[in-house]
């Protein structure tokens, strides 16, 4: 083969070469905005994904909460007896002769109004057992109202606490127990929460006619 023969190889590779066309700047701008497009949305997604488990492991957290709250005070006034509904008789702090007389504090409406946000009773390991509502909080008192600690952790807020007390006066009360607030554990994340509960008394006044 020939050196002219061979420069014209090489010539006609070079202008095959020289007339492949690159991307357009349309064509750039474009495919830019389309992936830009799609990582917002991508990142979109997952921040509503984000928020979405936390506001499920902040319920969790709270209902855990107030699920442990709520047993331990159904455990304790099912094996109580003496339930007095209310703490507007006069208490003194300490006094272990308190509560001495038993009294029931029934619902007065279908909206659930009546009842008090105090009940007190004896334990049975014959301790004075007070649960009332706290700046906020379910706190609890095994002393007669001498010193209280609280049940509820300090991002839930329970804005109303009922007790119901039905039939002191027969063998075997039943208390009924409503638990509204809001759980606020991610400061983000708040959740309403309403709890009804109530319990039978399983230690019976037999003392009572």
């Amino acid at each position: 083969m020939s050196m002219i023969r061979v420069i014209d190889i090489i010539r006609k590779k070079l202008r095959t070469a020289g007339s492949a066309r690159g991307f357009s700047l349309i064509e750039m701008i474009v495919s830019t905005t389309i992936f830009i497009v799609v990582m917002l949305i991508v990142v979109g997604a997952m921040i509503s994904l984000d928020a979405a488990s936390r506001k499920a492991r902040s319920i969790r957290i709270a209902m855990d909460n107030i699920s442990a709250a709520t047993d331990s005070m159904s455990r304790n006034i099912r094996m109580g007896s003496s339930y007095h509904c209310g703490c507007g008789d006069p208490i003194t702090p300490g006094d272990m002769t308190y509560p001495n007389t038993p009294r029931d504090c029934p619902m007065t409406d279908t909206a659930g109004s009546g009842g008090d946000m105090c009940l007190a009773f004896i334990s049975q390991q014959d301790d004075r057992i007070i649960y009332e509502l706290k700046n906020g909080r379910v706190q609890r008192s095994r002393d007669g109202g001498n010193t209280f600690i609280p049940l509820t952790a300090p991002e839930i807020t329970v804005g109303d606490l009922r007790f119901f007390v039905y039939g002191t006066d027969s063998q075997q009360p039943v208390i009924t127990m409503i638990m509204r607030g809001v759980a606020n554990m991610s400061g983000k994340a708040v959740t309403d929460f309403n709890i009804e509960t109530t319990v039978g008394s399983r230690t019976p006044n037999y003392s009572t006619p």
